[in-house]
């Protein structure tokens, strides 16, 4: 059998296959010059272009606090970028979530405490005034001077507190080496003991690092059952996780049990998770629910991707509309703590498990989100976004234990 022969081709024709763009047209010098300066011109005009935009919105702020007679305090812009996430632009802080600077017994105590809780955080139940708050406020002695914890301290305490003193940043250098080896607070009841200020009858510190589970339940999260591996032997024992293992911690109940669902069914696929959840029970899986929903435990996440963590700030808080991106705020809730079933705390959580998912969701790997909504906000961010915002949300504290359950009932309720 011999082969087709094809006849000889012309040479004054081009290939069947020839494509204009394959010829050799060198662009002349100048033309290339202008190219190339007119690039790094248009560069540079969209980096001084937000540059402007980023001052004109600290303007803003400035022109209405002059334009209602209030003063422009040294401290503003570093509580907006820093702390109104959680606490909020008015010091109302999150229901249920995060306890509002407003009318706190805390912060009407003057800029002393507020710096000290600053530099160690507080790990633990507080009162203010009359509603409980369970969770964990990092501390900040690594991120901020000694002159811009003074300038924070200063700004909360003349706003929301009773106080107009401005504290100096020598105190708070003294303040700081004398707290530095002494760890979190221990709950409000931590901060009155040790600092001597007055405050409301403050709840007493209990350990939110365990929780109460039948003998059945605690062995599959410790020890696993027949050829099955333990919940804790990949998310740690107290369902912190690590690096492309999620944290489980904090994450609401029915969130964690329709996961394990969709594990079962396979609408989400992991070999490993198939295996665990291949004999649970759904009152195993929703007991494994309850367990991690209750887990109050610090944040173990890093943003360890190297991502730029100004682009991930704003991609959490604001979106990027030119890719129709919302904000994860948006529908995760202030701070990433989550709501409803559909939409989880992402507050602390792995930059690597974020990112992984993120990508699995882009690539087609993962689609088991409300609406398909995931699957088109990660087809629309680049690898460097997936990495910002993934590193971003890792430097948040955690959510605190059991609110993802009552934030999901308060957003069943809008």
């Amino acid at each position: 059998m011999t082969a087709d022969r094809r006849p000889e081709q012309d040479p004054r024709h081009p290939d069947e296959h020839f494509e204009p763009y394959e010829l050799d047209a060198s662009i002349p010098w100048p033309l290339l010059g202008i190219s190339i300066a007119l690039g790094v011109w248009g560069a540079a005009t969209l980096f001084d272009t937000r540059r402007h935009e980023e001052r004109a919105q600290v303007e803003r702020v400035e022109d209405t606090q002059l334009a209602t007679g209030q003063a422009v305090e040294p401290g503003h812009a570093l509580f907006e970028a820093s702390c109104a996430t959680c606490h909020q632009p008015d010091g109302l802080g999150i229901r249920g979530a995060v306890p509002p600077l407003a009318g706190s017994p805390f912060v009407r105590n003057g800029p002393e405490l507020v710096a000290n809780i600053m530099l160690r955080g507080i790990d633990g139940p507080i009162r203010v005034n009359d509603s409980l708050y369970d969770g964990h406020m990092p501390s900040f002695a690594s991120v901020f001077t000694d002159v811009e914890v003074a300038e924070l301290a200063s700004y909360v305490t003349s706003r929301w507190g009773e106080s107009n003193r401005a504290l100096e940043a020598a105190e708070v250098a003294e303040l700081r080496g004398r707290v530095a080896d002494l760890g979190s607070f221990r709950g409000g009841a931590g901060v009155a003991e040790d600092t001597g200020f007055a405050l409301d009858e403050q709840p007493t510190f209990a350990s939110g690092t365990s929780q109460p589970v039948s003998p059945e339940i605690s062995a599959l999260i410790f020890e696993g059952r027949g050829g099955q591996w333990s919940c804790a032997s990949c998310h740690g024992d107290l369902g912190q996780g690590r690096e492309n293992t999620p944290r489980l911690a904090g994450l609401p109940t029915d969130y964690i049990v329709k996961q394990l669902g969709d594990f079962a069914a396979g609408r989400r696929i992991n070999e490993s998770m198939a295996v665990v959840v291949a004999e649970l029970s759904n009152e195993e899986k929703r007991a494994l629910g309850v367990y991690y929903a209750g887990l109050r435990v610090p944040s173990n996440a890093r943003p360890d991707l190297g991502g730029d963590l100004e682009r991930g700030e704003q991609l959490a808080r604001e979106g990027d509309w030119s890719l129709t991106v919302p904000s994860c705020f948006s529908c995760h809730g202030p701070s990433g703590f989550g709501v409803a079933t559909e939409f989880p705390p992402l507050a602390a959580q792995h930059a690597p498990y974020t990112a992984s998912q993120l990508a699995a969701w882009a690539g087609g790997q993962r689609t088991n989100s409300s609406l398909d909504l995931m699957e088109h906000i990660s087809s629309a961010l680049s690898a460097a976004d997936r990495r910002a915002v993934a590193d971003y949300l890792a430097s948040l504290p955690p959510v605190p234990a059991g609110s993802g359950d009552m934030l999901a009932e308060q957003g069943e309720g809008q």
